[in-house]
């Protein structure tokens, strides 16, 4: 008598079997995750062979759908076991699942359950320094390696991060003068314990000098003044990154597409003193740009940039810009500027212009002449001081009580002073930041001991944070200012007041819309101003992202006077959709907690901080 629990186990292990051969060419159509605590989704879908395609995907983008198949799975449990025990799980186990299989479809999803485990964690750190290096320039080596280094007693083991402070020791060293330095380490395993111990050594090579330079591929910029930005010199100490500045230097002036600064090392025989090779390829000496677009605020808008480089020799440049905008209906400005002015680090430009505002408070037109100031500290920090001389027309609206004793419908008056502003910039990446902060700083000094027909100040700040939070990014920015006038009429160009409201302000009004506000309606400006927001940015497909947002402020007209119990506030949402030049941005806000309840739509390009 045949065994009957035998015989269905035989017929089930078959349907099992025939079963998943018939899912041999499914669309995976959703791949979800489970227990990975430490390692985000995104970042395994990139390492696995399997992706989803999402339904928009595949319309929109005709993007091919993944097929289902079992060596594939495989391929990437083995995958995702080398990412973990990359990262320091030496004892993950992942499984892959099929879900939801639709056979009439031929679509099915995955389920990837990970069991971590416990991490590696380091328990000690020993850096093995070269005797013969001496022990005065190694302190300050030290100090950098405690600082920078990644890995860190107590913290979890990575790959990649024993990899980064290999590079920054021997980085180290060749900024001390040991241009063929290497690094090198071992470990001090110890499974049961899941603990290592990491013991880096340095052979520092021998001491070296810098060679001859020798540069290539100019044409129209003298190797003379290319010379001039040489950071090092000839038979001093090698200094790896006194190479990383002279490149710097040389992009830096704007005539140059490519700088390669290459030091003709020879590992085998370790010359010294080691030759430099700079070779670059010139930017076009004439260029033109031009460049249109639409936003909700600015309407059509259009640009011409026209720039000669080498203008009289040297790094000098002229630049001419003109534009057409709603809101800046012409706008014609002539720029001459002269890099390494008085030092490497400053600038200084002069320029004319003429242009006219047309804002939703203000009309004016004006022309004079800026001439800015720049101080470079750093990649991340410059300065700037500006001397500006302006002639200035504004268009009287009727029934302006600011003007109710003046009988034409022009109001003329001169500027004259310095502005100051001052940036901290870390922020990462440029358009659409991440991670980093971004503050500024202004002080403007008009009239008084410079001239013009008004004194008064105005100092601002502005403070912008960016952090990662899991796959979302999460963006605040805090922004206050104040003017204080010295004249008895309290009287300030409309132009340097300040407004709130906007598609890069308070996004549940429209521009300039928030604060006081002239008999007619008309935005009035103010003397003090206050505004926050913070707005989450979450990655969705492609190149599209939702965001929320919830931001507050208000303007008001006595200086430097603020009602924090006072303010105006909106939320919303928006779609963005990366392009080279920076995301298109869709945006609706709604204010809420007000009289005012109609929602504000805006299209524009760039995040809204």
């Amino acid at each position: 008598m045949r065994n009957p629990v035998l015989i269905l186990t035989i017929i089930l292990l078959t349907s099992v079997s025939i079963q998943l051969r018939a899912q041999e060419n499914y669309e995976v159509r959703n791949i979800k995750f489970r227990g990975n605590n430490t390692l985000e989704k995104d970042f395994l879908l990139e390492q696995m062979v399997i992706k989803e395609v999402s339904w928009l995907e595949k319309k929109i983008l005709n993007e091919d759908p993944f097929l289902y198949s079992e060596e594939l799975i495989d391929l990437d449990l083995e995958r995702l076991v080398r990412i973990y025990q990359s990262e320091g799980f030496l004892q993950v186990k992942p499984t892959i699942k099929v879900v939801n299989v639709n056979d009439k479809k031929n679509k099915l999803n995955l389920l990837v359950e990970i069991e971590e485990g416990e991490p590696v964690t380091v328990d000690s750190i020993g850096i093995n320094f070269p005797e013969e290096t001496g022990p005065v320039k190694l302190d300050s080596l030290y100090s950098r390696m405690n600082r920078e280094r990644l890995l860190k007693k107590g913290e979890r083991f990575r790959d990649e991060a024993l990899t980064e402070d290999l590079q920054l020791l021997a980085d180290g060293f060749r900024t001390l003068g040991y241009a063929y330095a290497t690094s090198s380490y071992e470990l001090d395993l110890e499974p049961s314990k899941l603990t290592t111990g990491i013991n880096f050594s340095v052979d520092a090579g021998p001491l070296s000098r810098f060679g001859e330079t020798t540069i290539s591929g100019n044409e129209h910029v003298t190797e003379k003044f290319i010379r001039k930005q040489l950071q090092y010199k000839n038979d001093s100490t090698y200094n790896q990154y006194l190479l990383t500045r002279t490149r710097q230097a040389l992009y830096q002036l704007q005539l140059f597409s490519v700088v390669s600064v290459l030091p003709q090392k020879d590992n085998e025989t370790q010359i010294s003193p080691i030759p430099v090779r700079i070779y670059i390829e010139e930017a076009p000496r004439i260029s033109t740009r031009f460049g249109v677009g639409y936003g909700t605020e600015e309407k059509f808008r259009t640009f011409v940039d026209f720039t000669y480089r080498g203008f009289l020799g040297g790094a000098r440049r002229i630049n001419l810009r003109l534009k057409h905008s709603a809101l800046e209906p012409y706008s014609a400005r002539l720029r001459w500027v002269q890099p390494q002015f008085l030092g490497m680090k400053t600038s200084i430009a002069v320029e004319p212009f003429i242009l006219r505002n047309s804002e939703p408070g203000y009309d004016v037109r004006k022309f004079g002449l800026r001439i800015p100031f720049n101080y470079v500290f750093n990649r991340w920090l410059d300065s700037n001081l500006t001397y500006y001389l302006e002639d200035t027309e504004q268009s009287i609206e009727p029934g302006d009580e600011e003007f109710a004793d003046y009988e034409e419908d022009k109001f003329p008056y001169k500027k004259s002073g310095l502005l100051w502003v001052t940036r901290l910039d870390n922020s990462t990446p440029e358009f659409s930041p991440e991670r980093g902060i971004n503050f500024s700083t202004g002080f403007r000094y008009n009239g008084y001991l410079l001239g013009g027909e008004f004194s008064y100040t105005q100092l601002w700040g502005d403070f912008r944070v960016y952090q990662e939070l899991g796959d979302a990014v999460i963006a605040l920015r805090v922004m206050a200012g104040g003017i204080h006038s010295s004249d008895s009429s309290q009287f300030i160009p409309v132009e340097d007041r300040f407004y709130s409201g906007g598609s890069f302000s308070i996004r549940g009004w429209q521009r300039s819309q928030l604060g006081p506000k002239r008999e007619s309606g008309t935005p009035l400006g103010g003397k003090s101003i206050f505004e926050t927001n913070i707005e989450a940015r979450y990655p969705l497909f492609w190149r599209l992202s939702l965001v929320a947002f919830f931001e507050g402020g208000n303007v008001w007209e006595q200086s430097y006077h603020y009602e924090l119990n006072n303010l105006s506030y909106s939320v919303g949402t928006g779609l963005r959709v990366e392009t080279p030049i920076g995301p298109v941005r869709f945006d609706v806000g709604f204010p809420v907690w007000n009289e005012k309840n109609s929602p504000e739509f805006f299209i524009s390009v760039g995040q809204a901080f």
